[in-house]
């Protein structure tokens, strides 16, 4: 049976095409004209869709971004009825925070490569943009784990939950060079056992610093 072939629109080869050459180097980097090239497509598309440059780099964050967050907030729904209006565990919460990322990391090389460019390419309009794609998960991310840590102030849940982030982050951009540094086992080659040990460690991290009263501010 031959398999079904699919036919991508205008803008969607434009969008991946865009991914492709951020990714590999750099926003920046990158003319409308390398876009219209890979993707097989004239500038006049790009007029079209998606009208700037700025436009078309906010639209391929966008995808990959509400993609993302759909399937989180679709795991922590699904865990939510599971708990019958019981309070999540954390370890719940932070897989379906994290497993749709590290899902996304394996499925699409490209995905981790753009979040990276984020921090290697500072942009003020750009960053406020993605803040605003993430404000609604946030809050119904940091409820969930203010009920799952009862008394833990909300900006230290805030900070470690984003210490948590970032570190993965990090892990998953330079995953082909841990090698380099350790011989050893790479965890990441088992995603989903770096996964299940990533939400344990993170929990336990959680937990213990929920009972310790210390601010972020206050180590030096």
């Amino acid at each position: 049976m031959k398999e079904k072939t699919i036919v991508k629109t205008t803008s969607e080869r434009a969008l991946d095409a865009a991914e492709a050459l951020f990714a590999k180097q750099g926003i920046r980097a990158t003319s409308l004209r390398e876009i219209t090239e890979l993707g097989g497509i004239n500038i006049a598309a790009i007029n079209y869709h998606f009208r700037s440059k700025e436009a078309l780099v906010r639209a391929v964050y966008e995808r990959s971004f509400h993609a993302l967050n759909d399937e989180r907030l679709r795991l922590l729904d699904e865990a939510e009825r599971a708990a019958s209006g019981e309070p999540l565990t954390i370890e719940a919460i932070l897989y379906a925070f994290f497993e749709p990322m590290v899902r996304a990391w394996k499925e699409n090389p490209n995905f981790i490569l753009i979040v990276g460019r984020l921090q290697h390419e500072p942009d003020p309009e750009l960053s406020a943009f993605i803040q605003n794609l993430y404000a609604d998960l946030i809050r119904r991310f940091l409820a969930a784990a203010a009920r799952a840590l009862p008394g833990y102030p909300e900006a230290d849940l805030f900070f470690w939950v984003h210490f948590l982030f970032g570190g993965v982050v990090y892990t998953l951009l330079a995953s082909q060079d841990i090698p380099h540094y350790h011989q050893g086992r790479n965890l990441l080659e088992t995603p989903d056992d770096f996964l299940k040990r990533l939400i344990r460690f993170g929990a336990a991290a959680l937990r213990d610093q929920q009972g310790t009263g210390v601010r972020p501010r206050q180590l030096r």
